[in-house]
């Protein structure tokens, strides 16, 4: 247990710190996602200069999250299913030239996935209230306000599904599995774990 114990107490000092380091200044990018206008080189020119003014020296990036499949073994479960994303042949026939180099992986943007590993190391630990406070905290990231900073929001909302399923909040899982549905309907593991709420609260 102590052993247990220690590693967590460490892998919260790491998150802390990655937390710490993901200012305001930090911009969010995905290799495969392209969003309207971010490829416009004065704005990371602008984005390097503010770094450079408030003596910020790290580069002001950070890329999604990416499990590939031999990745598994490492993966927290709950991502496994964004390897398995369609229900049939057809949604993955659905899929463009970039949706296939990454929808066989799993795939989220960073700070979700950041707040979410702190949610399950609080939750180790024991640490209620610093563990609603995360899962407050990745709520409000991820409100439809942000959404456009997002390049999975998706994933993100199954990820805030997973923590209410994990607080034993069948109903307020599934509103945000379904709200995942609304960003994307095909090619989207929220169908899965729709049908899994769904038999838990039937059962």
């Amino acid at each position: 247990m102590l052993y247990c114990s220690g590693h967590l107490q460490a892998a919260v000092r790491v998150l802390e710190n990655v937390e710490r380091r993901y200012h305001s200044k930090v911009k969010a990018v995905c290799a495969f996602i392209v969003k309207e206008g971010e490829r416009d080189l004065k704005v990371f020119a602008n984005m390097l200069a503010g770094n450079k003014e408030e003596g910020i020296s790290e580069p002001p990036f950070v890329y999604c999250v990416r499990f590939v499949r031999q990745e598994s073994y490492c993966t927290p479960a709950i991502l496994l299913f964004e390897m398995n994303r369609n229900n049939t042949e057809e949604e993955v026939a659905q899929r463009d030239y970039t949706d296939k180099l990454w929808m066989d992986s799993a795939e989220v943007d960073a700070r979700p996935f950041l707040h979410y590993l702190q949610y399950l190391t609080y939750g180790g630990l024991g640490e209620r209230d610093k563990q609603l406070h995360v899962m407050e905290v990745l709520e409000a990231y991820i409100d439809i306000r942000n959404q456009l900073n997002l390049y999975h929001p998706e994933t993100a909302l199954n990820l805030l599904g997973h923590c209410y399923e994990m607080e034993g909040d069948y109903a307020g899982a599934l509103h945000w599995y379904e709200w995942s549905l609304r960003c994307e309907r095909t090619n989207n593991a929220a169908n899965w774990h729709v049908l899994r709420i769904m038999r838990l609260i039937s059962g």
